[in-house]
């Protein structure tokens, strides 16, 4: 039953808490056109129905959008279209993303940033972090060399949304979704730059290994004797490798499902002290070499791997 028009006042919220829910709110509606895989039709819609609300919801949305799209002309009434079609525009190139093509073209790579470089900063920035994520995802599918590089240009992009973008990113709840998704895109982009190279290394040791283990099997085949198992240094190194990848490895993201990207992910919290370093989710095991070094490992030093650990 609706409360009587005269108790209405007394749920009023303060203007300013109102106009940061209600920015945030529209963060949110914006990065989901942009990243969800989903019907998105309400969030297209977002500036359009909230303003309907009642008339304070719509000067305050109707203010934040003008900020926040940089609407440039005094007709209010144009305002909607005008946030609608940057949002259309958004959706487009989020389909990078979203559906990444299998099998990348470098006509497709440029595709991504072909935006009005009068577009509002806010649409820039987002084109920014689709291009971010579509070259984290699209270098898991090449080599190590090339992932490594890659993470290095994604931790340049970043720091451009962080330090200049943003900035310009007026009012600031309206980007306050996209940047804590940067701050995961740089954290998922230096795990993974992480646990590649620590599987380098590892892959490195593991040569060291089978080279003494052939050794000592062509020495003792020469002179008919049980080949010895003398590996103490390399079998240390291997541990060592094995500790760093687990070091590497925070506890939240030990997951079988494929990696999000729609929303925020809890990537500041650590690994359990007593949890499996070969344990690895499925999207670090998906990264370039990962799967196939732990998987040698697995075969070549299985003393060193506990139970658990042999399911990967």
């Amino acid at each position: 039953m609706p409360l009587p028009v005269a108790h209405l006042t007394h749920l009023a919220l303060p203007t300013e808490l109102l106009f940061n829910i209600l920015a945030h709110v529209l963060a949110h509606s914006v990065h989901m056109v942009v990243v969800s895989p989903h019907d998105v039709e309400w969030h297209l819609g977002a500036h359009h129905t909230l303003s309907a609300v009642c008339f304070v919801f719509r000067e305050i949305v109707r203010g934040i959008s003008a900020k926040a799209f940089q609407f440039p002309g005094e007709d209010s009434e144009g305002l909607a279209p005008h946030v609608h079609n940057h949002l259309t525009a958004l959706r487009a190139l989020g389909a990078a993303i979203r559906h990444p093509d299998p099998a990348p073209s470098l006509a497709s790579t440029l595709a991504i940033s072909a935006l009005d470089p009068a577009a509002p900063q806010l649409v820039q920035c987002y084109s920014l972090y689709i291009t971010t994520v579509y070259l984290r995802t699209q270098a898991a599918r090449s080599t190590p060399a090339v992932y490594t590089s890659t993470t290095a240009a994604i931790v340049a992009a970043v720091r451009t949304l962080a330090k200049v973008l943003y900035t310009h990113v007026k009012p600031r709840g309206a980007a306050a979704v996209l940047s804590a998704a940067t701050a995961d895109e740089a954290a998922l982009s230096a795990l993974g730059g992480a646990v590649v190279g620590r599987c380098g290394v590892l892959a490195g040791v593991l040569d060291e290994l089978a080279a003494q283990q052939d050794s000592a099997l062509a020495l003792a085949f020469e002179h008919d004797e049980e080949p010895a198992q003398d590996a103490e240094a390399p079998k240390t190194k291997v541990e060592h490798a094995i500790r760093d990848i687990a070091a590497a490895t925070p506890t939240s993201a030990h997951s079988s499902a494929p990696l999000p990207i729609t929303h925020s992910l809890p990537l500041r919290q650590r690994r359990q002290r007593d949890a499996d370093p070969l344990l690895l989710p499925a999207w670090l095991a998906q990264l370039p070499d990962v799967a196939a070094t732990l998987q040698r490992l697995c075969a070549m030093a299985p003393a060193l791997i506990g139970d658990d650990a042999r399911r990967f």
